[in-house]
C-alpha cells in the first residue's frame, strides 16, 4: 500500500492495483501548485472548497466499486472553531483495508469529542492540516494525532516556499510541537509506503510536482477508447 501526496491536501493512495484519489484541488485558487490532471479508481472529496473539490482535474477508470480493496466510511465535522456556521462542515475519510486503517483529516477545524476519537483511533497513518489558518492551528492539530494515538502522521495543507497560501503556517512550525527531533523524517519522495514494520514517526513528504505522476497521468481520449475497446473484445 502506498501514499503519494500530490500537494496540498490531494494524495493518490493505491493498494492492490487500485488507487483512491483524495481532494483534488484546483490550481487556480491553490498558490504555487500546477494545475491537476490525474487519473484514478475512485475519488474522495471532503467539502465543496476549491483547494479540496476539483473533479474535473481526476479522470476516472470507471472500474466497478467491487474492486475497491478499501472500506470507506467518513465522519462529518466543522471546518473551523464557530462550529460550521462559517465556513461549514467537512468529511473525514477512513480507509481501512487488511488490517490497516489510514486517516484524511480533511480541513478539521475543532477538537474531536470522545466519540469522533474512538472512530478514528489507533490510526496507522493519519493526513492532517499542518497548521491551516481555516483549520486547526499546528499545536492543535498536534494534540489531535495524540489524542487518537496514531502512527504515522503525513502533515499536508501548509506554505512551502511559494507552495500554498501564505496565510498557512511552515512544516517547521508543526514540526516544533514534538519533543523529539527524530521523530521527524523528512524524505526525498512525495510517497510513503506503508508497511506491518513501519516505525511512529512524523512522515514530512517531499513536493515533486507532476515529472512523479507518471503512474497517474491521464490517459489522451483516443488511446482510453482504444483501451476500452480491447478490453470489450476480450470479453466476448
Amino acid at each position: 500500500m502506498t501514499i503519494q501526496w500530490l500537494g496540498h491536501a490531494c494524495f493518490a493512495i493505491t493498494h492492490k492495483g487500485y488507487t483512491v484519489l483524495i481532494d483534488p484541488y484546483n490550481a487556480d485558487y491553490t498558490n504555487g501548485y500546477p494545475r491537476l490532471r490525474v487519473r484514478a479508481d475512485k475519488l474522495l472529496v471532503s467539502h465543496e472548497h476549491f483547494g479540496h473539490n476539483y473533479r474535473e482535474g481526476v479522470q476516472l477508470s470507471g472500474r466497478p466499486e467491487s474492486d475497491c480493496p478499501f472500506e470507506i466510511s467518513t465522519l462529518r465535522v466543522p471546518h473551523e472553531f464557530k462550529l460550521g456556521n462559517w465556513r461549514g462542515f467537512c468529511d473525514i475519510h477512513i480507509l481501512e483495508a487488511d488490517g490497516y486503517k489510514l486517516v484524511h483529516m480533511a480541513d478539521l477545524g475543532t477538537q474531536l469529542d470522545g466519540g469522533q476519537i474512538s472512530r478514528l483511533y489507533g490510526a496507522d497513518v493519519c493526513m492532517i492540516c499542518a497548521g491551516s489558518a481555516t483549520a486547526l492551528p499546528s499545536q492543535e492539530a498536534k494534540r489531535v494525532t495524540d489524542e487518537i494515538m496514531a502512527k504515522v502522521i503525513i502533515p499536508m495543507h501548509y506554505r512551502d516556499g511559494n507552495r500554498g497560501g501564505h496565510r498557512l503556517e511552515m512544516i517547521r512550525d508543526f514540526a516544533y510541537h514534538f519533543e523529539s527531533p527524530d521523530f521527524i523524517h523528512y524524505y526525498d519522495t512525495d510517497t510513503f509506503r506503508v508497511t506491518p514494520d513501519m516505525e511512529p514517526q512524523v512522515a514530512v513528504l517531499r513536493y515533486l510536482g507532476p515529472e512523479a505522476w507518471t503512474e497517474l497521468a491521464q490517459i489522451p481520449e483516443k488511446e482510453e477508447k482504444k483501451s476500452l475497446l480491447a478490453k470489450l473484445l476480450r470479453r466476448k
